[in-house]
């Protein structure tokens, strides 16, 4: 049976660019609602629920991004990259999507009590089936949101993500009020699952679930190995909960929950923007020389933003976790101060796995991720019996052997991307981070000297940082600061009109 070929829509570099700010304009605004919300409510959970609860969920939580990757970059992800699709496609995927998230469901309920308690204990065991229904929740809506990223259409998708996000947060709120420990974190995480995808449905009604064997075979080849190069991916930001969790207390394991989050993850709040992006667009580009430029300048732009604020993090810590989360997390200072380098790299890091599926490259990623799985279990292994600071460091080892070998490995030999990016990459970021700690470890240092109330030397050594990076731009990378302006001149909703001269803003990585 003939279906209909959609073509995808391929965009130059001025269609690019304005598909680029406009999603960038709707991201940042739901990030800056979703994320103001979403800090309440983490500073409430902060309060309400103990460092071991955290720790008890901290493994059950690593199948919510699971879940999504499994179903969206199985099934979804090959509707936004593939040039031509028909119906078949999106019915096989609708099918394929379903059918695989409710498989999963019932496979990781039946298999938590046999294969978790034995490692993990009973509780974790039982938290993990509670968060199983995430896999059916997800590949419901896994096409729908492949529609709105192949269309292009980022403002439904930050709508949709943004109150998915709120509401699921609150909602673990409501249930840590009522007397809900680790259960109230992993079912607002499913319930986060369960709105978006009810969201996704309705703003982009899925094809009618058909099996199509020549469609299914052209979405797997692409799709497995995505999948397989996600799931690698949840695995490396994950695999330290689970080594941790079986080595160590729940208290511990909590601890470093929360270190990890502030240092590492945290910078995903800004990043995340980027990541949604990041995919739709570099597969609009016309080839891959454009998909370079679009890169390199995202990259730059990017680590000068995220990076820096890591730097502020590492130099306010002391006076910051326990100001914002309570004394009972003061033992994650160290480690999140530790952490935060593995975070600035994360931030440059940020995009390489789009970028290599955007350029039909998924098996050398999956191989890659693979790799870095395995190095990184085995250094959280050999070092959690040293203590948590001892695992920090090693977590930023294992990040600074990543950052050589995406550019020396994925990015030059795979995609042929000039090694001399690694340097220039890397110099907005690292020399503004470089003063802002100089500057900023003796003023805060000072400041505590003068018995300086908790929130001002935070306030101070904040604003102090921001000021220094906003003078080491403006003063040594002038071309980043007008890139970095004229991003938030087209974000504000003042921004210049379309046929202004403003400089070229295509920051999106």
């Amino acid at each position: 049976m003939e279906h209909k070929e959609t073509p995808a829509q391929e965009l130059g570099p001025s269609e690019l660019r304005e598909a680029a700010v406009s999603g960038m304009r709707w991201f940042a605004a739901a990030k800056v609602v979703s994320e103001v919300l979403q800090l309440v409510a983490a500073v409430a959970l902060a309060r309400l629920i103990s460092p071991a609860d955290f720790g008890n969920a901290a493994v059950a939580m690593i199948l919510l991004p699971l879940a999504v990757i499994l179903t969206y970059e199985g099934f979804g992800s090959a509707l936004v990259q593939r040039k031509l699709i028909t119906d078949g496609h999106y019915e096989a995927a609708t099918l394929t999507s379903v059918a695989s998230g409710f498989a999963l469901s019932l496979v990781t309920f039946l298999l938590a009590p046999v294969l978790a308690a034995p490692i993990f204990g009973d509780e974790v065991a039982r938290l993990i089936q509670l968060a199983s229904p995430a896999f059916a929740l997800a590949g419901i809506g896994a096409v729908s949101r492949a529609h709105l990223l192949r269309r292009l259409d980022f403002r439904t998708s930050s709508l949709i993500e943004t109150a998915s996000l709120v509401l699921g947060s609150f909602s673990a709120v409501g249930l840590a009020a009522a007397g809900m420990g680790a259960e109230a974190l992993v079912l607002g995480g499913v319930i986060t699952t369960a709105i978006a995808s009810l969201l996704l449905v309705v703003a982009a009604p899925p094809s009618r679930p058909r099996w199509r064997s020549q469609e299914l075979a052209e979405i797997s080849r692409f799709g497995s190995p995505a999948a397989a190069a996600g799931v690698l991916y949840v695995a490396i930001s994950n695999v330290d909960y689970a080594v941790l969790a079986a080595r160590l207390s729940a208290t511990q394991v909590g601890i470093y929950w929360r270190a990890f989050q502030l240092g590492v993850l945290y910078q995903d709040k800004l990043s995340g923007v980027m990541m949604r992006l990041a995919f739709p667009l570099y597969s609009r580009t016309r080839d891959l020389d454009e998909m370079k430029r679009l890169h390199e300048r995202a990259t730059r732009v990017h680590g000068a933003v995220v990076v820096p604020l890591l730097a502020i993090l590492i130099v306010t810590a002391p006076e910051l976790v326990p100001l914002v989360f309570g004394d009972a997390w003061r033992a994650a200072v160290e480690p999140t101060q530790i952490l935060a380098v593995a975070g600035m790299i994360a931030a440059i890091l940020t995009g390489y796995p789009q970028v290599m599926l955007a350029a039909g490259r998924p098996r050398p990623l999956m191989v890659f991720n693979c790799c870095v799985l395995v190095v990184y279990g085995l250094a959280v292994l050999a070092t959690a019996s040293l203590g948590l600071a001892t695992v920090a460091v090693a977590v930023v080892a294992v990040h600074v052997a990543m950052l050589a070998a995406v550019y020396l490995i994925l990015f030059r030999r795979v995609l042929g991307f000039p090694i001399g990016r690694l340097v220039s990459d890397l110099a907005p970021a690292v020399l503004g981070s470089v003063a802002i700690v100089a500057v900023g470890l003796p003023l805060a240092g000072l400041l505590r000297e003068l018995d300086v109330a908790d929130p001002l030397i935070v306030l101070g050594a904040g604003c102090t940082g921001l000021l220094v990076q906003a003078l080491t731009l403006h003063t040594f990378f002038p071309a980043v600061w007008d890139d970095v302006s004229s991003l938030i001149r087209r974000i504000l909703p003042s921004r210049p009109a379309l046929g202004s001269s403003a400089p070229d803003p295509t920051l999106i990585g």
